[in-house]
């Protein structure tokens, strides 16, 4: 059997890099191929449990910050002297000089870049440009989820292997029911044209952009709701201007769910108003549930698998114009139809990223 080490800040359901990486694992044949996991923030029980009865392990490390990086250092050292690994696959790119560095006498040291800048923070852009100035003296391999990806982490002449973000269809396929019964729940009649987002709340997902563009939707239509899914740093900051544009009573904070493919279904269009994105996972869940995708320019291209995205600039008028004509909910079921087999289907990128370690 295979066993790959994945390293990651966290596991779980609000971060868009571990719904990743779980995806992926979800499908192995965890006979032939299993993934181990190194984290910086603890689990919870339930996540540990599920992971551990297929098999994997979860070392938590110390977090890495300045007062800290000693520690972590010792702790990796003696991680590596206590345990072999013949392939690493690390999705942190400002840590992977240590813990990369570190793991010289593992064969194949991959790092996965998963954005298209590496902080929505000045300063920290700063920091993370000069720690991962290493990474070509510490990995050998490099993979990314879209071409943009990987020119913005290793250079436009870098031999990096696309692998693409993928979903589960069947998870997040339109479900009138489940569209009854969620909107029922959260007290939307048949009249409500629903708008839905998901993300963390910080200034790269630029939900104050798309307050100002809902409220002027709002002016004109009543009728609408604002569906907001995730939490973050920048969520008090978010409601305390949805009460100063007066739309407050208009939007709906659902906080983290595990039911993402029911709320879904009882959106009407789905937003990515995002300064930048590796990606977009939340979008191709959006296609699989066939929506239609408002996306910022700032959203790379390949995320329309379906034909039903639309690519926008951040201008609150054009946005507002465009959600005000957003269409129905005709013929949602033939356009998850798109999604399936597609390189967004986990089905099929779970057999490529297996071969892809096979073949190391």
């Amino acid at each position: 059997m295979i066993r790959i080490l994945h390293v990651l800040d966290k596991i779980s359901i609000d971060s868009g890099v571990s719904a990743v990486v779980m995806n992926y694992y979800e499908k192995l044949d965890h006979g032939k191929l299993t993934f181990d996991f190194m984290i910086n923030e603890d689990t919870n029980a339930a996540t540990r449990a599920y992971i551990e009865s297929k098999g994997s392990k979860i070392y938590l490390m110390p977090r890495l910050k300045v007062a800290n990086t000693f520690r972590y250092i010792k702790a990796l050292k003696a991680f590596y002297k206590n345990h072999e690994y013949q392939i690493i696959h690390g999705h942190v790119a400002n840590s992977a000089v240590f813990y990369l560095g570190l793991a010289k006498k593992v064969p194949y040291r991959i790092i996965h870049s998963h954005s298209v800048k590496s902080s929505d923070i000045f300063w920290k852009r700063i920091r993370n440009w000069f720690l991962t100035r290493f990474i070509k003296f510490t990995a050998n391999n490099y993979i990314a989820c879209s071409k943009e990806a990987a020119t913005f982490l290793f250079g436009k002449n870098a031999n990096a292997t696309i692998i693409h973000n993928a979903v589960d269809v069947e998870r997040f396929s339109f479900d009138e029911s489940a569209r009854a019964d969620t909107r029922d729940m959260l007290g939307l009649k048949n009249e409500h044209c629903v708008i839905g987002h998901i993300g963390r709340f910080s200034a790269v997902k630029n939900h104050g952009f798309l307050l100002d563009a809902f409220s002027e939707v709002y002016s004109k239509n009543t009728f609408t709701r604002l569906m907001l899914i995730g939490e973050g740093e920048l969520y008090g900051e978010t409601v305390r201007k949805a009460e100063k544009l007066g739309i407050k009573q208009a939007i709906l904070f659902v906080g983290v769910t595990e039911k993402i493919g029911a709320h879904l279904s009882a959106m009407d269009v789905f937003v990515l108003p995002s300064l930048f994105e590796g990606l977009g996972l939340a979008g191709v869940e959006a296609q699989a549930s066939g929506l239609k995708v408002l996306a910022s320019e700032n959203v790379p291209k390949e995320i329309d698998v379906t034909g039903n995205v639309e690519f926008l600039k951040l201008d609150r008028s054009i946005w507002a114009k465009k959600l005000l004509s957003a269409p129905g909910n005709g013929e949602r079921a033939k356009q998850a139809e798109k999604v399936k087999g597609s390189r967004f289907d986990i089905e099929t990128q779970v057999k490529i990223l297996c071969s892809y370690y096979e073949g190391l």
